[in-house]
């Protein structure tokens, strides 16, 4: 996915759960919105670098939304966790992921109580696929959550049935950072999550995790990683 004209500036702390506080390289304090519902754990510090777009609504609240961030370590992490679908999507439409080859793509399928966020089928072939951001990464390991997921269990849930039912199901975990050479749950954060995901998994559910390339161009799927259970 590429990016359009990004506007430097520095971090310099988180206001609410969805707003923070920047400085404008070109000067001036000003609010962005925080596209994710995690909490960016060690991802922003005070005093990084942050790069923004405008808002395309000049009557909205938040004038800016924050797109990236300089990591400690070098590099750069996409804050964004609602691009997570559309890089899996960009990914398949291009033939990038070996694990899931579906010309016909349907998403947002409600299935039970929820909504999953991919359907995938090539001729009578189907695939469920449920899509998680990760934006927390420790010493090379990619993890999520970064805050306690009720849904994301929930979700678990129906990809289990969905297994049960003799239909591929997959949950796919896209770090959006360079630094992520292989993927394990949160632990510490959520320890219910990490148990589920394990459970579901010897229920038949499969486990795939992506990092991605991230430039202030652009940022794309880049490669599968390992998975640690």
């Amino acid at each position: 996915m590429k990016f359009g004209e990004l506007i430097p500036a520095t971090f310099v702390k988180k206001g609410n759960r969805f707003t923070a506080g920047v400085y404008l390289t070109g000067g001036g304090a000003a609010t962005a919105y925080v596209p994710t519902t995690g909490r960016l754990t060690g991802v922003l510090q005070s005093g990084c670098r942050v790069w923004l777009e405008a808002a395309e609504n000049p009557e909205r609240q938040t004038p800016y939304t924050l797109v990236l961030s300089e990591l400690p370590g070098g590099g750069l992490c996409s804050v964004n966790a609602f691009l997570a679908n559309r890089l899996f999507k960009e990914a398949l439409e291009r033939g990038a992921l070996a694990a899931f080859p579906y010309p016909t793509v349907q998403t947002e399928v409600t299935y039970g109580r929820s909504r999953l966020d991919f359907r995938l089928s090539n001729g009578g072939a189907v695939c469920w696929a449920e899509v998680k951001s990760v934006t927390y990464a420790a010493d090379g390991v990619g993890m999520f959550p970064d805050a306690p997921t009720g849904r994301g269990r929930k979700h678990l849930g129906e990809l289990e049935k969905l297994a049960a039912e003799g239909q591929r199901a997959s949950v796919v975990f896209i770090a959006q950072r360079e630094d992520a050479r292989s993927f394990a749950p949160f632990e510490q954060i959520d320890p219910d999550f990490a148990a589920e995901l394990r459970r579901v998994r010897t229920a038949r559910v499969e486990v795939h995790a992506y990092r991605c390339t991230v430039s202030t161009e652009e940022v794309v799927i880049a490669e599968e990683v390992p998975i640690n259970l």
